[in-house]
C-alpha cells in the first residue's frame, strides 16, 4: 500500500514551499468536476508517467484524483517513489477534500464548440 496524507494534514501544509500537489485526473473527470486544490498542478497520469524528470525531487508531492479509494492515484504513487521522489496519495481524494469542507478553486470548462446552423 502506497503511503497517504490525510486532508487535514495536507490542509496544514497548503502553501508550504515543500509540498507540492499534483492533480492527476484524466480529462473527462477534469471537465465534470471543475473544482481542485487551490494551488494544485494538473498532470494526468500519462503526463507524470512522461516527465517526471520535470518534477521537484525536493518536495513531498501530494498526489489527488477522483477515486475515493485511490486506484487512480496509487500507481503514479509507486512511478514517483520508484524515480526517489517523495510521494503520497491523498487519503480519500479529492471527494474526501470537497466533503470535509476543504478549500477549493474553479477551472475554466474547455469550451463547447458550436454546433453548426
Amino acid at each position: 500500500m502506497e503511503p497517504i496524507i490525510v486532508c487535514a494534514e495536507l490542509y496544514m501544509r497548503l502553501g508550504d514551499d515543500e509540498v507540492l500537489v499534483l492533480d492527476c485526473r484524466d480529462a473527462a473527470d477534469w471537465e465534470r468536476y471543475d473544482l481542485h486544490i487551490p494551488g494544485a498542478l494538473r498532470m494526468t497520469s500519462a503526463e507524470v508517467a512522461r516527465d517526471h524528470h520535470m518534477l521537484p525531487d525536493d518536495e513531498l508531492i501530494v498526489l489527488c484524483g477522483c477515486s475515493p479509494d485511490g486506484r487512480d492515484t496509487r500507481r503514479v504513487c509507486r512511478l514517483l517513489r520508484m524515480k526517489g521522489r517523495e510521494a503520497v496519495c491523498l487519503d480519500g481524494g479529492l471527494l474526501a477534500w470537497v466533503t470535509g469542507g476543504f478549500p477549493t478553486e474553479r477551472h475554466t470548462r474547455a469550451p463547447v464548440a458550436a454546433m453548426p446552423r
